[in-house]
């Protein structure tokens, strides 16, 4: 962890960010605990939701009741020295409250303060428990509650109030922060600060009631849109506050101490150490999906495998999920993305929707839906709240809303006959109704038709005919970091399985009547009126894009690459003859794979990668030499990417270009790092292949393609497809601890040559982390390990 608390800077780097809007068997739990005793609902009340995960140093506690949602973490940074002890009297405590209304929250580090007489304790900082709780005060505003036991006195380093993507854009962008976005003492005293952070430009007109108040007041007018910090002393106490505030304005803090003087510098661990920290905003609180409306029942199931998964669901992941999702949105993790995220909604949904509502499908859907643009293009990451100001973002997430249309419609018993009743629901942050947002006058559908165009018309398709990331935008995939495609601007999942797949999706859409040909073929440049073929140029996409990316290395020079990649990363050279299952062996010819993505010019980026999953779970005609391609690389690392701890995403051993295994290591955010979902993406696209060939158990439900995939008859293919699939589930086990959260890295032993669980957060030189819970990853719920 980077340590770059102790004073507050005021320059932020401006990112571009995002879309303005107003024998079933499951992987075993992650560290979650429910010892901590959440407040009793009264009989008016839904359930109150509460859990504790730890990931890495981080404590993450979960709360949800009518009134508010909120994430609090604690987190004790291991000091730099290297020594296991994170309680020195230097290192400092991170606090961080995330809420979901209006992505706001608030991070402070704490830091150890010497005594009168010059001696600094060494500080801790714990949540006491079942002082979790919601809180509301005057004017609509609603947040969390919670007690903190200190183990010294302690001053307030760092402190952000607002936005979440402020708090991460510091925490992950080398501790910098504009001074638009600081906060402003309102009010001290000896027993409370109030922090507030009042929106750039934002203000409302409304009427609500105060906190004491049966009845609505007259209307409110400007009623600004804040976040607030509170820091009070409970009472019982014996802590005391000292505030010294600044005399420059906002833009150097105030000096805030908290201060035991019945005890000195380190109290006993008692009421007396307790502080009470509130977050609260005016912005509206979200309507969460309970997991009684999220999950289908038992009874409800299609399957019996469907039934029997449900059967087995653990209670405590239920609840992560839950917190996750809301009638209006689904959010993609916490702390770091409590937030709608189009892509991630797609993809978890695409691997959950067996097992969901069809109240929860369509929620998803159409929160989708609801934030397209006039062009057709659909938001990535919802940028609200504090931060609506800046730059719009979006990704290809609108390749991915057709297939779960398409899946859900045509597919999944829950979607049967529900289209009609779908697209004709108003939308609520736009005119119109579904279905008018997508067949507009620049429909979502022809506008990707549109893109697909010029590969499909050109005699002899070249780099320059895919589809590359929007102008100026470093970034559109999945890898979303600067250097996650190896700054190459095409990616391979787009090109070789989203933009086929979306093709296909359509075209069963028209062919069952909820699309209609006619109306995607108007507007759309080049193509003569009854020319649109969907099928044929699903066809072109399916057969030759992945061609492009073709990347050939003769055996010999692969094995001289290796062996410097393995001294150049710190592995032992004993790695290239072992196995996660069996023995690995030397390349006997050329070594040959799938490009991450190209660079501009259309030079691949030789870097061999997990995306080959995308086209597992959204291809129908994947060819026999792609899943040979995906045999090679389910194989130990770093000759493919199993490792005994996960698979990782990307492995540059291969790379000509040495600067990528630099840029692309186990310090990186999209490296040599393990995505829990991209495993379960791998593990479900392979089910998917094999359940047309053979009659293997899946809990998703796929048609059969008519004809039969030509390569079922290959029985060595298949054979090497379903050890493959066992490796991969091998790999997966060897961390099924971590299972739900976002990222982890690695650490090797070189005596036993194993690896082992590394936090991110600890190794990234930006200070990049893994979110505790995140949404995609909990795709694992809808798969179920095949027979060994």
């Amino acid at each position: 962890m980077r340590r770059l608390y102790l004073a507050l800077p005021i320059f932020l780097r401006l990112l571009p960010v995002s879309c303005v809007s107003s024998n079933v068997s499951h992987a075993p739990s992650p560290k979650t605990s429910h010892s901590d005793p959440a407040p009793t609902p009264t009989a008016s009340q839904s359930p109150t939701t509460f859990f504790h995960v730890t990931s890495g140093n981080n404590e993450n506690y979960f709360f949800r009741d009518n009134t508010t949602s909120a994430q609090l973490l604690l987190t004790s940074p291991p000091p730099s020295n290297g020594s296991t002890n994170a309680t020195s009297t230097s290192v400092p405590q991170r606090l961080v409250v995330a809420l979901p209304a209006g992505n706001n929250g608030a991070l402070v580090y704490f830091l150890p303060l010497p005594s009168g007489k010059g001696v600094t304790a060494p500080l801790s900082v714990e949540l006491v428990n079942g002082t979790m709780k919601s809180t509301v005060a005057d004017f609509g505003n609603k947040g969390i509650q919670a007690d903190l036991r200190f183990s010294a006195d302690a001053t307030l380093g760092v402190t952000i109030v607002g936005a979440v993507r402020a708090l991460r854009d510091y925490v992950e962008g080398a501790g910098t922060m504009h001074e638009i976005f600081n906060y402003t003492l309102l009010s001290h005293s000896s027993t409370e600060v109030r922090l507030h952070r009042q929106y750039i430009n934002s203000t409302s007109t409304s009427s609500v009631p105060t906190q004491n108040s049966k009845h609505p007041q007259k209307p409110l007018p400007e009623i600004f849109k804040s976040v607030d910090l509170y820091i009070s002393i409970p009472p019982g106490s014996s802590a005391r506050l000292t505030v010294t505030p600044s005399n420059n304005g906002t833009f150097t803090p105030p000096k805030i101490d908290i201060v035991f003087p019945s005890h000195g510098a380190t109290p006993t661990p008692d009421i007396g150490a307790h502080v009470r920290v509130k977050v609260l905003t005016n912005e509206t609180s979200l309507v969460g999906f309970d997991s009684a409306k999220l999950f289908l029942t038992p009874e409800e199931a299609s399957t019996d495998v469907v039934k029997g998964v449900l059967d087995a669901l653990p209670g405590d992941v239920v609840n992560q999920v839950s917190f996750l999702t809301f009638q209006d949105k689904f959010t993609a993790g916490g702390w770091r993305f409590l937030t709608y995220f189009g892509r991630d909604s797609l993809i978890a949904l695409r691997m959950l929707m067996p097992l969901l509502t069809p109240d929860a499908i369509e929620a998803a859907l159409g929160a989708v839906i609801e934030r397209a643009n006039v062009t057709g293009a659909l938001c990535h990451e919802e940028t609200i709240g504090d931060y609506v100001s800046f730059v719009m973002f979006y990704f290809y997430v609108d390749l991915l809303l057709l297939p779960a249309l398409s899946h859900y419609f045509l597919d999944l018993p829950q979607g049967q006959n529900r289209s009609a009743q779908f697209l004709s629901k108003p939308a609520t942050l736009q005119n119109g109704t579904y279905g008018d947002i997508i067949d507009r006058s620049v429909p979502i559908a022809s506008y990707n038709i549109q893109r697909a165009l010029p590969f499909f018309l050109s005699a002899t398709p070249s780099p320059s005919e895919l589809l590359a990331f929007r102008p100026g935008q470093p970034v559109g995939n999945w890898r979303d970091s600067n250097e996650g495609t190896g700054y190459g601007p095409i990616p391979f999942d787009v090109n070789v399985a989203l933009v086929p797949a979306n093709l296909r999706a359509l075209e069963a859409l028209v062919s069952e009547g909820i699309l209609s040909s006619s109306d995607l073929a108007k507007g759309i440049e080049g193509l003569g009126e009854g020319t649109l073929d969907l099928g044929t140029m699903a066809s072109k996409w399916e057969t030759e894009a992945s061609g492009l990316f073709e990347v050939v290395v003769p055996g010999d020079v692969a094995e001289k690459r290796l062996e410097a990649f393995v001294q150049e990363v710190g592995l032992d050279a004993s790695v290239l003859n072992s196995s996660v299952n069996g023995t690995g062996t030397p390349a006997s010819g050329n070594v040959s794979f799938y490009a991450l993505s190209l660079m501009q010019d259309g030079t691949p980026v030789e870097v061999l990668n997990s995306d080959l999953g995308f086209n597992l779970m959204y291809g129908t005609n994947v060819s026999a030499g792609f899943l040979g391609r995906v045999v090679d690389a389910l194989t130990p690392y770093p000759r493919g990417l199993l490792t005994n701890i996960g698979m990782v995403v990307a492995n540059p051993a291969y790379d000509s270009n040495s600067t990528n295994v630099k840029l692309l290591d186990r310090t990186a955010y999209h490296g040599t790092v393990v995505w829990s979902f991209q495993q379960a993406l791998m593990a479900g696209g392979l089910a998917r292949q094999l359940g047309f060939c053979t009659n293997a158990t899946s809990v998703d439900i796929n048609p059969q393609p008519s004809p039969e995939p030509a390569w079922c008859d290959d029985t060595d293919l298949v054979q090497q497809l379903q050890a493959a699939q066992t490796r991969l589930w091998k790999s997966i086990k060897g961390a099924s601890e971590n299972i739900y959260s976002e990222v982890w890295s690695y650490s090797f032993d070189n005596q036993t040559s194993m690896f082992s669980v590394a936090d991110l957060a600890g190794l990234s030189p930006g200070g990049t982390e893994s979110d505790a819970i995140q949404l995609w990853s909990y795709g694992f719920l809808g798969l179920i390990e095949p027979d060994s």
